[in-house]
């Protein structure tokens, strides 16, 4: 069995010509699941594993993690690619905040890439990294998390926890791992309008500028 994405929750694995994607559909990560954007993957069986888990094989071409999907394309990312990411993780992000759930950070190797019939499709997976804000819109962080070079500026300064984030964290870090698979260089607040002049006046462009903005309240994913 060849994994492709492995956690203590989650389990993705290549099965033959398909490949099965195994949660634990009960208890704190179902409102995650039930959230999860399944109709853009092409589910041929699920069945459940004892009280708690739960399988579903997926037919695609081929499935990998980002990470491993930006090596093999040598800065050859590509603007259509960038706006589908933005696309599905943004709309992914926004189906959780109606739920009161945010991601505080994303990472390279939170995300798979899904392949079939030419078309493509991102999702995020990390459902350990997930966190309940209420009407403050604040999250709390609790347990420790590996690095990323994709933190929001107010996750940036914070090094002890517990911390307290705006649930748009998010927004911004997307934005940031966006833009990197893009350019293949590191965005921050001062250098973002020149490290995206490249693709000035596009649909992307103003998109993203809107998710790196300093304060949290000021970001917004919206896709024009």
């Amino acid at each position: 069995m060849t994994y492709i994405y492995k956690s203590s929750t989650v389990n993705l694995s290549k099965a033959g010509k398909n490949w099965d994607l195994t949660v634990e559909w009960e208890g704190k990560k179902r409102r995650f699941w039930i959230n999860f954007p399944f109709p853009l993957l092409k589910v041929i069986a699920q069945k459940k594993e004892g009280d708690i888990k739960k399988t579903f094989t997926i037919e695609a071409d081929n499935i990998q993690l980002l990470s491993s999907f930006i090596k093999k394309r040598k800065n050859n990312f590509g603007y259509d690619l960038a706006l589908s990411m933005l696309y599905d993780l943004g709309n992914q992000l926004q189906t959780l905040e109606r739920f009161y759930l945010g991601v505080p950070f994303f990472s390279l190797s939170d995300v798979v890439i899904v392949e079939k019939n030419d078309k493509v499709h991102f999702f995020y997976l990390n459902d350990e990294k997930t966190y309940n804000f209420s009407n403050d819109k604040e999250m709390t962080i609790d347990v420790p998390h590996k690095k990323s070079p994709f933190f929001s500026p107010e996750m940036s300064k914070k090094n002890k926890l517990p911390m307290k984030l705006n649930f748009k964290s998010g927004f911004y870090s997307l934005a940031s791992m966006v833009s990197y698979c893009l350019l293949n260089k590191d965005i921050t607040i001062d250098n973002k309008k020149e490290l995206l002049a490249p693709i000035y006046t596009s649909s992307l462009y103003w998109a993203l500028l809107r998710m790196l903005e300093l304060k949290p309240e000021n970001r917004f994913y919206i896709i024009i």
